[in-house]
């Protein structure tokens, strides 16, 4: 359940950073500031409308390497506003080709799997393919679908695991989302998200992006329909 627990965090985190961004060679258009030590605060809420936990993205680098600009990024998730139940991770993503990609293996260390790595009987195994946006947005674009799977195995047998597929990606509309940090034009993002562990669920997950900043608002909705909770940008910090 902890694995379980931790996978799901650290994915929604993931998904929530891959914006296309056209800083570089008019490729990069949405991601952060382009400014190294900018932090975006974020606080989510249960179906209440309850705060129940709060999130920190903060770049630590751009580089370029290879032609492609490249990101590292310091994630941070908590509980509390004290912060004494801290998930941390830092990854990197990069714009290359036109398209913005984050390698989704760099997260499997914040998965609470690594715990199984240091037994010579078990074995961590990932399989995952790259979500990416292409370098332009508009109303109706189809974006292409993306799934990460991690498994503990022993002795060549699968003990548990965890697979997540992103699909119908799609750009709805764009609209205006005001929050504590700013009133910001987004552009509106839709994807099914299918979880498959010892149960399997499906959902729908909405994004609001803005140019410059990236994810404002995410809201989460039941297979029904129904709000199970979002996630709001509430403080910008330099």
């Amino acid at each position: 359940m902890i694995a379980k627990y931790y996978f799901s965090l650290i994915f929604l985190i993931a998904i929530s950073l891959i914006i296309p961004d056209n800083t570089n060679a008019q490729e990069c258009r949405y991601l952060f500031p382009a400014e190294v030590g900018t932090t975006l605060e974020y606080t989510s809420y249960n179906k209440k409308g309850r705060e129940d936990s709060y999130q920190t993205q903060k770049v630590v680098e751009i580089r370029q390497d290879d032609g492609a600009t490249v990101y590292r990024v310091e994630a941070s998730s908590k509980t509390d506003k004290k912060g004494d139940d801290a998930v941390v991770t830092t990854f990197e993503i990069k714009c290359d080709g036109g398209n913005f990609y984050m390698n989704m293996e760099d997260f499997t260390s914040s998965v609470n799997y690594d715990q199984y790595q240091g037994s010579p009987d078990m074995e961590v195994v990932v399989n995952s393919d790259d979500l990416f946006y292409p370098s332009d947005l508009s109303v109706g674009q189809a974006l292409p679908d993306g799934s990460i799977e991690m498994s503990v195995e022993a002795n060549g047998m699968r003990l548990f695991g965890s697979t997540l597929n992103i699909k119908d990606r799609k750009v709805e509309a764009k609209e205006t989302i005001t929050t504590s940090a700013g009133t910001f034009e987004c552009f509106k993002v839709s994807s099914v998200i299918e979880t498959k562990s010892v149960m399997s669920m499906e959902s729908k997950t909405i994004q609001w992006i803005a140019d410059g900043i990236g994810v404002v608002k995410t809201e989460n909705l039941s297979s029904k329909g129904k709000s199970i909770g979002y996630q709001l940008l509430t403080g910008i910090k330099k």
